[in-house]
């Protein structure tokens, strides 16, 4: 309690230069908080999008449809544990310990011809129950409402304005079945999606996974199961599970593959990720050296009183201590600091975002990404906690070499000192 006392008066000794130690390690966290906040939201962003919309934390398929993909094939499908239908492999699969939800779907692809312009667009039948507690389409509605009945679809805002229809109106698709026999029909626009993502807006139509069975000629089939666990982070375990799940129940001609696998991007950003957090630390250890200059500077000027010390019997761990505890409570005071404006920047810009022209002019240049123009910062307790401790571990660690410094010197010499 004694050392405390002093390491505590001692701050206000030089109050500029604690000041100045302060306010480092100050920007240094909220730098940090704020990048890792930025980094982690673009991330989630991006691989948000991509998991909601195409792979789920898991994506179950047929073997061969992956290698067919873009064929968009129909006769490629997921029918269930032996053929038995997807609806019951569904609903077995949702009563998996590991799995959250899952979103059975159809993709195939349609046309329309109007004014002598043949548009390409593609379909997606999906589960309506499911998609209105779960799916990303409903609350990206900003026109109409969700399909109820046959014949009706919501379409994306992009391709709406490139075919020039709106709400309200109808449309006759062309399109090939199961069977390759060439169908038309005419569905009546109930909803406008507005996603802000032109891959989205721009290509995609959705109806009623029954109705695109029963026009497809396909009976209780699917293209693809999307399967949702508690994290995206542990998809990887979640795809083992669901693996040996398929494997016991007679689904061995299925293939599983989780979002980071399916991602082509998620390698590069984890690679980034990795590199952005020796990054952080480098951060630290930049503000942490202004801790370590001020601290060379107070044995200097205090060598006198360091040898006063050592007379009056404390010991060299516990001259230590003091100087240890001097710049562990600036970088304590600092490290507070900053959590507290870093958290409330991120938290800010969590809710209200950060519009980025760059990937705005991107999109409207019709240039094809899965990506937002506003990227919402991540905000957590963890990215504050992780911040704060390696913060104040690099702090303490920066001050131990002033402090062994100071506690090896010898109390006669440092007596005689004379600051030049």
């Amino acid at each position: 309690m004694k050392l405390r006392k002093i390491a505590w008066r001692n701050l206000t000794r030089n109050k500029m230069r604690t000041f100045i130690a302060i306010v480092a390690i100050m920007t240094v966290v909220i730098i940090v908080i704020f990048s890792r906040g930025f980094v982690i939201g673009v991330t989630e962003t991006m691989f948000g999008l991509n998991i909601d919309n195409a792979s789920g934390h898991v994506r179950i398929v047929q073997e061969e449809y992956e290698i067919r993909e873009s064929l968009l094939p129909l006769d490629m499908t997921v029918d269930g544990f032996a053929g038995e239908g997807a609806a019951e492999m569904a609903a077995e699969l949702e009563a998996h310990p590991d799995v959250e939800y899952v979103l059975p779907r159809v993709r195939f692809g349609a046309m329309a011809s109007l004014n002598d312009d043949l548009t390409r667009m593609l379909g997606i039948g999906f589960d309506l129950e499911r998609e209105k507690i779960h799916g990303a389409v409903p609350e990206d509605i900003d026109q109409g409402r969700m399909p109820a009945e046959e014949n009706e679809a919501v379409f994306g805002s992009g391709l709406l304005e490139d075919m020039n229809k709106e709400v309200g109106e109808s449309i006759t698709l062309m399109f090939s079945d199961a069977h390759q026999s060439l169908q038309a029909r005419t569905f009546q626009i109930v909803g406008r999606r507005d996603s802000g993502v032109s891959e989205l807006d721009n290509n995609f139509f959705y109806i009623p996974l029954e109705h695109s069975q029963e026009m497809l000629w396909l009976e209780d089939e699917v293209t693809e199961i999307m399967v949702f666990g508690r994290s995206a982070g542990l998809a990887p375990e979640l795809e083992q599970r669901i693996t040996g799940l398929l494997s016991e129940r007679g689904g061995t001609d299925y293939s599983t593959v989780n979002w980071q696998e399916a991602d082509p991007m998620g390698e590069m950003f984890r690679e980034v990720d990795e590199i952005m957090e020796i990054a952080y630390i480098l951060f630290i250890v930049l503000g942490s050296i202004v801790i370590l200059s001020v601290m060379t500077m107070i044995v200097r000027e205090r060598t006198p009183e360091i040898g006063m010390m050592s007379a009056l019997g404390l010991k060299g761990r516990e001259i230590m201590k003091v100087f240890v505890l001097e710049g562990a409570l600036m970088g304590l005071i600092g490290s507070i600091l900053g959590i507290i404006l870093g958290g409330i920047f991120t938290f800010r810009y969590s809710r209200t975002g950060i519009y980025v022209e760059v990937f705005a002019e991107m999109m409207d240049e019709h240039v094809e990404f899965m990506m937002e123009p506003v990227f919402h910062l991540g905000f957590s307790l963890e990215n504050l906690l992780l911040t704060f401790v390696a913060s104040m571990i690099i702090v303490v660690l920066a001050c131990l070499y002033s402090a062994r410094k100071a506690a090896k010197l010898n109390p006669a010499d440092a007596l005689q000192y004379i600051d030049e």
